[in-house]
């Protein structure tokens, strides 16, 4: 009896699956969801992986910031993201940004957008539902209520015709969107969603909040996972109230019913409806402002506007939905490019340590703070690699321990420097405990000096910057920056400044590690 569905199901999955740009998305996500928290090598290659792709890096930062709160000040760098919120949290804020800005670039389609747009809605809504709940972090609820729709997210991308049939039946049936979809696919949004997910590593985590969890007569889940689908489903529902075409007083009605129907499950404080939904908005305007998301021909955001016309706390706030879809876009917009020079990058990613050396913090994440930063405000100087190396306890050489920018896990299977009484670039920096600048690798003059070793394995001429880190007179370790030597010519002395000073709050932060009084945090 239940063939022909599942032979339906399989060959809508199968058309998903060979969707033109879903199958490079696949390896992208598959690749990424196999970091592990609980390694700490998968800290620097996630760090690196995003770094690598500066819209989705300031994207990242700027939604961490918003769904952060800044409870520990404003964060500048990928590295003391991941401190913050963890591996899994970054990793699932990158991968959906990720996930998002490619299907918009493949679509001309307006049902993709109106669907993203309403998934990011969602999200804003869960963390507004779990303001005042202590058993939910926020950013997930913002991940999970985010990804709930995915399996519309995708069919929007690959069959957009089919969307507008399911909404018509769905109105004309009066029944979810998600029964309509499998009456006209022979497959549910839902099984879409928590199969693709799945097909591609996603945490199950976030599989099981792709589940619908209407709350009427549901049994109270006993994990954070099922409280977290619980809240994603709400989230996602009131998302799609707001979105109708209803009057102001029946969204309000029906909002209503929708808390009243989770209220045994999620104790949401929230009892007035136009508080809830006016402090979303606002939030959304900002979020949406942030990712310049293009809201001017959403159905969702002509609601909202609706929604704020009487309103008066959030008006200003929706009137910037509209505003910054304009070619004078908003004041965050129009500074972007004096926010993310060298200099702004250099001194808030100083201030990015201060603040985590205020509390508890390994040692190991200030290192990759210090280097991102490294690496990001010497774009200009067409860096190559920034890498930190540590002696060996038993032998005598340093080898690479952390590192950003290219070919990093290459480059730790050469790149060992031999520690002795040996006339080149890196001994002496270490030995004399001297910076070093070397402008060109293949000047005659410096070329005696490079390693026979590091030559044959740097294929163009380049730059190199020695910073060696001593503690109480003695080295522990090296941070050495590598870039194109036609590259060069931009270095300041006021970047070598912001080198000098990063070194020095690693120096800081090592021996305040060392104190016998200290507790650094576990690394991610």
């Amino acid at each position: 009896m239940d063939k022909p569905a599942t032979s339906q199901k399989e060959k809508i999955l199968l058309k998903i699956r060979q969707a033109s740009d879903l199958p490079a998305m696949a390896d992208t996500v598959n690749l990424i969801n196999k970091f592990k928290s609980s390694v700490d090598s998968s800290v620097s290659d996630l760090a690196n992986i995003i770094l690598k792709d500066y819209a989705l890096t300031t994207k990242v930062l700027k939604v961490v910031n918003s769904v952060h709160y800044m409870q520990s000040g404003q964060v500048t760098t990928i590295s003391r993201g991941i401190f913050l919120m963890g591996v899994d949290s970054i990793k699932n804020i990158a991968l959906t940004l990720m996930l998002f800005d490619q299907l918009q670039k493949h679509s001309s389609q307006t049902e993709i957008m109106d669907t993203i747009i309403q998934a990011f809605c969602g999200g804003v809504i869960a963390q507004k539902i779990v303001e005042d709940l202590n058993y939910v972090e926020s950013e997930e609820a913002f991940i999970c209520a985010l990804l709930h729709p995915l399996g519309k997210i995708i069919v929007a991308h690959t069959m957009p015709e089919k969307i507008a049939e399911i909404k018509k039946m769905s109105i004309e049936q009066n029944i979810s969107e998600n029964a309509a979809s499998a009456a006209v696919l022979g497959v549910s949004f839902e099984e879409i969603g928590t199969t693709i997910a799945t097909e591609w590593n996603y945490p199950q985590k976030i599989v099981r909040s792709m589940q619908n969890a209407s709350g009427a007569g549901k049994k109270d889940p006993e994990d954070e996972d099922g409280k977290l689908g619980m809240i994603a489903t709400l989230s996602t529902e009131m998302s799609q109230v707001l979105a109708t075409e209803s009057e102001k007083v029946d969204k309000t009605t029906k909002m209503k019913q929708l808390l009243t129907s989770y209220q045994d499950h999620i104790p949401a404080s929230h009892k007035n409806i136009d508080r809830l939904i006016g402090t979303s908005i606002q939030d959304f305007s900002k979020l949406a402002s942030v990712l310049n998301l293009n809201l001017k021909k959403s159905k969702l955001n002509t609601q909202m506007e609706k929604w704020s016309e009487t309103t008066e706390s959030s008006a200003t706030d929706t009137a910037v939905l509209s505003f910054m879809t304009d070619s004078l876009k908003t004041i965050d917009t129009l500074f972007q490019i004096e926010e993310d020079n060298p200099d702004s990058i250099f001194s808030k990613g100083i201030q990015d340590i201060n603040n985590s050396m205020l509390g508890a913090f390994a040692l190991n994440d200030i290192i990759r703070i210090a280097l991102e930063t490294t690496y990001r405000g010497m774009k200009t100087a067409q860096v190559l690699r920034v890498l930190f190396f540590v002696r060996d306890v038993k032998n005598p050489l340093m080898e690479i321990r952390l590192g950003f920018g290219n070919d990093i896990n290459e480059a730790k299977k050469w790149f060992q420097i031999h520690i002795g009484d040996f006339a080149d670039v890196f001994n002496i920096s270490v030995s004399k405990d001297t910076d070093l600048i070397i402008r060109d690798t293949e000047a005659p003059d410096i070329k005696k000096f490079i390693p026979a070793w590091y030559r044959a394995n740097r294929q163009s001429t380049a730059y190199l910057i020695l910073l060696p880190v001593s503690v109480n007179q003695k080295n522990i370790g090296l941070i050495c920056i590598e870039g194109e030597s036609k590259g060069f010519q931009t270095i300041s002395r006021g970047y070598l400044n912001y080198l000098r000073i990063l070194r020095d709050q690693i120096v800081i932060a090592t021996r305040q590690s060392l104190r016998p009084d200290s507790r650094p945090a576990a690394n991610h």
